[in-house]
């Protein structure tokens, strides 16, 4: 009886007590996601992007059609992993709540697993697992919006684990059992973070290939082989349950008419996939916590309020996201005129790693250096070299066309050799690379702190004292001079704020005030990081004196993970942001403007002042408004509000495109062709919104009558629908953002919603239709003034499968009878023989059928598409699904991966019941 007591307070101990401290201090960041009324804020999954249809599950499964911006895309199939698990099972308001707990608390745990796969102590396992979950690089991402990547990690941290349980008195069946299981693993990581994860899944193929080289025993041959077949049985069953996700991100990939358009020059496109580098200074932000700041909108909805003002000049200023040709302005010294348009940041600065990390972490890597007295077995320390060596090379990586050597395509180290590499090219954002480092920063932290408290925080209160030699006051000299060196460098930037006033306002903050209050708020954070500095380095030097060793040994793993917990947990309040969702989403009468944009939204899109890719009314039209009108234009409340939040929780159709980062070849071309170059060309974006439906235009009153004039002098088709003004929400004396404001209809408001009578209804019958299978000749016909889209159809499809045009200008009536983004059902009654032109995009996967009865997908007006029809009355269906060969493989590889973690678990129970015995 005592000794099962003793072996479930064992377990309790050993894995549920870890387990339990890990979820409770994520429980504890995300407090308010327990409360009703409250969610969590994400830039990249908003609550709204959670509410859109065209992604409800089980739907998205066989495929997800985004009708929500432009005219509708390929969004793929959702791949059925832990994401997708989580928002089919918590629903959109649940997901938005917790998604980011949750892929922190997976991230904490496959990084416990893995630190405990390694023999290490329980106290530097459980420091370990909170130092990745809470490492700042991974939370801000998380709080970012894709906690996807911190779930792949994780699941790459299981993988490890499985890997690092193998050694070569393993059998081969368990041996096997491990490999295939972490070969899920990494197929998983896959599935949750895409290009990240491929990248990931590169980064395991060569841990596992080079721990296999460092086995102790063995020939070099064996050893080359052993890590070919490890590597081989893990690819293999990561592409076995991943291939879903592979072939739909390839299907995305090919899909797209090909036209020839100007092609992209080498350096236009490297700067295209290197502007999200890492400057080499932003490198301090994984010590210094806040050094140039934390978030764009720091501090914002900080708790309790009064940390607002603690963090007030908080925003970050860094270069992260800028434009290039900015970067190139500002080092050839600002001659000239600066240029125009690009963007100055956008970003966050959420890298830092937290001070006792990076100094167990450097205490970790020089234990490599110490001659005698050894705190690494022979493996080990062959093992600590690799993380060390994959530290600094993807923090080289990471600063991308910042690096020495890779400040061009041209370049021949770092980011520019492996830009060479082949698809590497198509990768972009090298400070994603920075999760590698911060990866590897925290694995060497975990082996420091293994050696720390093996070595000195030993029961016996004697280890320490024997232990204690020449290097380790070596060691203790550096520590110090390190705090020396870091008050010196305190004083030396406190001394230049006036110099650090004027480049912030160079770089962005042009009011001096508000340049003065960020460079006040960087100087105290360093002096946040000297204060704190002294107080990890005091802890460690007291550790490694034996202080904490005997009796004391537990109050000094309290003190480090207490201080761990403070020091990360001061860093990440400012990307915890919750929203009140019902004040922010829930508009209905307040918002009369989007309440009737929401009506029968399938009817017709809608877009507002130019935004990205130019497909909005054209900056020349604009004009400066007065009020509360600048919220509307200049603070983001269309632009970042409306778009990106109300219009999808809403569901309404938007011919703004919210995020583009490749443009495919059919959508270029079609963009390219109706951008004007000048006033006398404006009437080519009038034509681009009769093509496309875009029925309603939101902007100013003034726009009007230059709509009329510069777009459409001979119809004058633009006409205000309703006058509004933008007002504080009720009970909102003093609006402090832009969930407080809302519209509200005036008279004499200053804006105006816009209707463009000339707009194409979305579905439409033409009796008269042009053949041509030349795609630039269409496009050219499309955007001549003679071409009159109301009365003339153009069709891509060979003229054999059609009959001749019909002159018959009454090609009947067609109504919608029932929309779905993936299913869209017509009534159509034909007079003559027609074509049924639907304004949606083209797409191979869409299947259409009339009367019950397939029919051939049609491409019309050289990007959206249609269906013969015959005279007389018809039912016309379109369908959207995704190959579903895919799904079920992947499917089949989860019920393999369950079966073959429930025979591990078996296995693994009677070896050890065996080994007890």
């Amino acid at each position: 009886m005592k000794a099962n007591q003793s072996s479930s307070e064992s377990k309790f101990g050993g894995i549920l007590l870890p387990l339990a401290i890990i979820a409770l201090v994520i429980a504890l960041s995300f407090w308010r996601s327990f409360l009703p009324e409250y969610v969590h804020f994400s830039n990249d999954g908003p609550l709204g992007a959670q509410s859109v249809h065209y992604a409800e599950f089980p739907g998205a499964f066989t495929g997800m059609w985004n009708d929500m911006n432009l005219i509708g895309a390929n969004g793929g199939t959702a791949g059925p992993g832990v994401t997708a698990a989580i928002r089919w099972g918590f629903g959109a308001l649940g997901f938005a709540k917790f998604y980011q707990p949750f892929g922190l608390f997976l991230l904490g745990v496959g990084a416990w697993l893995f630190f405990r796969s390694l023999n290490l102590t329980p106290l530097a396992a459980l420091l370990g697992g909170l130092a990745v979950a809470l490492n700042t690089g991974f939370f801000a991402g998380a709080c970012w919006g894709v906690a996807s990547a911190e779930i792949a990690i994780g699941f790459n941290f299981c993988a490890l684990a499985l890997v690092m349980a193998n050694d070569e008195n393993t059998p081969t069946r368990l041996r096997f059992l491990r490999l295939a299981l972490a070969g899920f693993c990494v197929g998983v990581n896959v599935m949750e973070a895409a290009d990240i994860g491929a990248l990931c899944s590169i980064f395991i193929a060569g841990f596992i290939f080079y721990r296999s080289l460092v086995q102790p025993s063995a020939s070099t041959g064996k050893k080359i082989i052993s890590g070919i077949w490890n590597v081989a049985v893990v690819a293999v069953c990561a592409g076995f349950i991943a291939i879903q996700v592979v072939m739909s991100l390839l299907g995305q990939g090919l899909t797209g008419t090909n036209v020839v358009r100007p092609q992209e020059t080498p350096e236009a496109h490297w700067d295209w996939a290197t502007q999200w580098s890492l400057p080499k200074a932003e490198t301090l932000g994984a010590v210094i916590p806040g050094l140039f700041g934390y978030r764009m909108d720091t501090p914002n909805k900080l708790l309790p309020p009064s940390l607002e003002n603690t963090y007030r000049g908080g925003v970050y200023w860094g270069g992260v996201g800028r434009s290039p040709e900015i970067d190139r302005y500002f080092d050839s010294g600002g001659v000239g005129d600066p240029p125009r348009g690009g963007m100055m940041r956008f970003g966050y600065a959420g890298y830092y790693c937290g001070i006792l990390v990076i100094l167990v972490a450097l205490w970790g890597v020089a234990q490599l250096f110490r001659k005698k007295n050894p705190v690494y077995s022979a493996e080990q320390n062959k093992i600590v070299w690799f993380w060390t060596a994959s530290m600094l090379v993807m923090i080289y990586l990471a600063w991308g066309r910042f690096a020495p050597g890779s400040e061009t395509h041209h370049g021949f180290l770092g980011y520019a050799l492996l830009y060479k590499l082949p698809h590497f090219s198509d990768i972009r954002n090298p400070a994603k690379f920075f999760l590698f480092f911060l990866w590897a920063v925290t694995v060497l932290f975990a082996y420091g702190m293994d050696a720390l408290s093996r070595r000195y925080l030993s029961g016996d209160g004697k280890t320490a004292v024997k232990t204690w030699d020449g290097f380790d006051r070596k060691l203790a000299f550096g520590v110090v001079g390190i705090f020396v060196t870091s008050v010196i460098g305190w004083m030396i930037y406190s001394s230049n704020k006036e110099n650090l006033v004027h480049y912030i306002q160079k770089v962005g903050y042009g009011d001096e005030n508000f340049a003065t209050d960020i460079a006040t708020f960087s100087i105290g954070q360093v002096g946040w990081f000297v204060g704190l500095l002294a107080v990890a380095a005091g802890l460690i030097v007291l550790v490694a004196k034996g202080f904490f060793s005997g009796p004391r040994a537990k109050l000094g793993g309290i003190l480090l993970g207490a201080f761990l917990l403070f020091d990360l947990g001061r860093s990440n309040l400012p990307f915890i942001i919750h929203w009140d969702y019902k004040h922010k989403y829930e508009v209905g009468a307040l918002n009369p403007i989007l309440d009737f944009l929401r009506q029968n939204t399938w009817d017709h899109r809608i877009t507002g002042p130019e935004e990205g890719h130019g497909v909005g009314i054209p900056f020349g039209l604009q004009r400066e408004l007065r009020g509360y009108n600048r919220w509307f234009f200049n603070s983001g409340i269309y632009s970042i509000e409306w778009t990106q939040h109300h219009y999808l929780y809403y569901n309404i159709h938007s011919l703004d495109i919210i995020q583009m980062p490749r443009v495919a070849g059919d959508i270029g071309a079609y963009l390219g062709t109706f951008q004007p170059r000048s006033n006398s060309e404006a009437w080519l974006r009038a034509r681009f919104w009769q093509l496309t439906n875009t029925r309603y235009l939101l902007g100013a009153v003034d726009w009007v009558e230059g709509l009329n004039q510069i777009m459409d002098p001979q119809q004058r088709r633009f006409r205000i629908a309703q006058r509004f003004d933008i007002v504080a929400k009720p009970g909102i004396l003093q609006p402090q953002g832009l969930d407080d404001l809302t519209a509200a209809l005036a008279p004499d408001g200053d804006l105006a919603l816009i209707e463009f009578t000339g707009a194409l209804p979305r579905v439409k019958l033409y009796s008269n239709w042009q053949v041509n299978t030349n795609d630039e000749e269409n496009l050219k016909t499309l955007a001549t003034p003679e071409f009159d889209p109301v009365k003339t159809l153009l069709i891509s499809t060979p003229l054999d499968k059609l009959p001749a045009a019909s002159t018959n200008e009454n090609s009947g009536t067609v109504e919608f009878k029932s929309y779905s983004p993936k299913r869209i059902v017509f009534t159509a009654n034909a007079a003559s023989p027609s074509v049924l032109l639907l304004n949606d995009k083209f797409d191979p996967n869409w299947r259409v059928t009339v009367d019950g009865k397939p029919a051939e997908l049609l491409r019309c007006n050289f990007i959206m598409r249609g269906v013969q029809l015959s005279p007389g009355q018809h039912t016309v269906q379109f369908d959207f699904s995704m190959p579903n060969r895919p799904l079920f493989i992947t499917l089949s590889a989860i019920i393999v991966a369950l079966i073959l973690a429930a025979v591990l678990v078996f296995v693994t129970r009677k070896s050890q019941t065996g080994a007890s015995k």
